[in-house]
């Protein structure tokens, strides 16, 4: 039998043998670690290690994924309180353009839900697989608060995105489960923050930069969003809004070239992040290469980078009509449990 380890999580303390995935440990004892797709992708399980080691699953300096972490000694980690994971039933309440390749769908559900601004929900259309989208803010007024809101990239041929205002219109049911996602917003009092967004990644990042500047109206922002071509530079309106506060920089981004405006650069998001230090926190939601290489570029600074890449779905086994309708039909009321999809929104 391999060593027993002390294992202390929040202050209960339990005992897992050394070797011992960190997550199984504490489930498998009654603790509540939140998790998604357990293979270090989506970042819910993050945890801090106050003492001792692990082996494997490092996220940064101070945090790991406990999906991916070993036990190897005795150990102390601390867990973020985010809000219970539910399932939620809601209808489409309405479906507004906002690009060429984008959609805003907004959906009434039966309860207000929680969240944190920056975590994302599995959304299941009645007939459709599930996909992964982050709620946001609105981009303008006036709006109805009561509406939850996701912005979605029309991708041609996508099982679920192709038929927006199509099969998917206002009055069908959806199936909501959620929130997920490590990439949200912590106090961070004082701290320049650096946002970066590519397409639709701007969904988790408007909900972030709004709650942050509402929190601490006089706060450093540097907001870096980029689209494909001007057309598909939706947000306008919510950067209207934030570019009324004194410490806001926005710096919009369009890899294509164009004639239209100065106001608008060109190249990729990384080419405009401002020099980083240790004292920044940054955020990116988007393309996997844009987020990754702002990931990069944040951790060799030493700056804290919390992100979401939008990772594609892979096909997989029984997504036929009796799957999707075992998939409805189970959990069709509300409840409560840990979470174990993978985050892949990026093919709707």
């Amino acid at each position: 039998m391999g060593k027993v380890c002390r294992l202390e999580i929040n202050g209960n303390a339990i005992s897992a043998r050394r070797g011992d995935l960190l997550l199984d440990a504490a489930l498998l004892n009654g603790i509540e670690i939140p998790y998604d797709c357990r293979s270090g992708l989506c970042g819910t399980c993050r945890v801090r290690v106050l003492d001792g080691r692990v082996f494997g699953g490092k996220a940064d300096a101070e945090t790991v994924y406990a999906c991916q972490s070993r036990i190897v000694s005795d150990l102390r980690v601390d867990v973020e309180d985010v809000p219970e994971t539910v399932t939620l039933p809601g209808v489409v309440a309405d479906l507004s353009p906002l690009a060429p390749d984008t959609c805003e769908v907004c959906i009434e559900v039966s309860e207000s839900p929680e969240y944190i601004p920056g975590q994302y929900y599995s959304v299941q259309f009645r007939g459709f697989p599930a996909r992964y989208f982050s709620p946001t803010a609105p981009l303008d007024w006036p709006y109805d608060e009561t509406l939850m809101r996701f912005h979605i990239t029309k991708v041609p041929n996508g099982r679920v995105s192709s038929e927006l205002g199509k099969r998917i219109r206002a009055g069908h049911r959806v199936k909501l489960e959620g929130p997920f996602g490590s990439a949200y917003l912590r106090p961070f009092h004082r701290r320049r923050l650096v946002l970066v967004a590519s397409g639709s990644g701007f969904a988790p990042i408007w909900s972030i930069a709004e709650a942050a500047i509402k929190l601490e109206p006089r706060r450093e922002i540097v907001l870096i969003v980029s689209a494909r071509t001007v057309a598909s530079l939706y947000m306008v309106p919510a950067l209207c809004r934030l570019a009324l506060f004194p410490n806001v920089t926005i710096v919009p981004v369009t890899s294509e070239p164009q004639d239209v405006t100065t106001v608008v650069r060109g190249g990729r998001p990384t080419d405009h992040l401002p020099a980083l230090t240790p004292d920044d926190v940054v955020f990116a939601a988007g393309a996997p290469e844009m987020v990754r290489a702002v990931a990069r570029i944040a951790d060799a600074v030493g700056a804290n980078c919390y992100s979401d890449p939008f990772e594609a779905a892979s096909p997989r086994a029984g997504s036929g009509l009796w799957s999707l309708a075992a998939g409805w039909l189970n959990n069709e009321s509300v409840v409560s449990g840990p979470a174990r999809r993978k985050r892949d929104p990026a093919l709707h």
